[in-house]
């Protein structure tokens, strides 16, 4: 018999090369950091509906309909105004985003021209 050791695997002995070949192919991303428009409206039509709701039922009521019927009203009207306040205050969210994308741009840009420098 002959005493031969196996070979390693292909795979142990490609991984170093592997890696380097990764690190030279890698393609710099960034991550928009955005909110979600969704949430913010549901959250201010819900507010707005708890808030119409509150003031439906709790303020006095000169009107000949019942106090379920005005609360409804008053609480669909408020409803729609939460919907159009949660919708700017995503916006507003969202229009600061690009400011510190272009940031995260800069500053990555600095770090790849600082590492070609040192590694020449």
């Amino acid at each position: 018999m002959s005493e031969q050791q196996p070979s390693p695997e292909p795979d142990e002995q490609a991984a170093p090369a592997d890696f380097d070949a990764a690190d030279r192919q890698v393609i710099p991303a960034s991550v928009r950091r955005a909110p979600k428009f969704a949430p913010f409206i549901a959250t201010g039509a819900i507010i707005g509906v708890v808030a119409g709701l509150l003031c439906g039922f709790l303020l006095p009521n000169s009107t000949g309909v019942g106090r379920g019927t005005v609360a409804l009203l008053v609480a669909s009207g408020f409803a729609v105004l939460g919907v159009v306040i949660g919708g700017v205050i995503a916006v507003m969210q969202d229009r600061g985003t690009p400011r510190e994308l272009k940031a995260m741009k800069e500053a990555e840009a600095s770090r790849a021209s600082d590492g070609d420098a040192s590694g020449s």
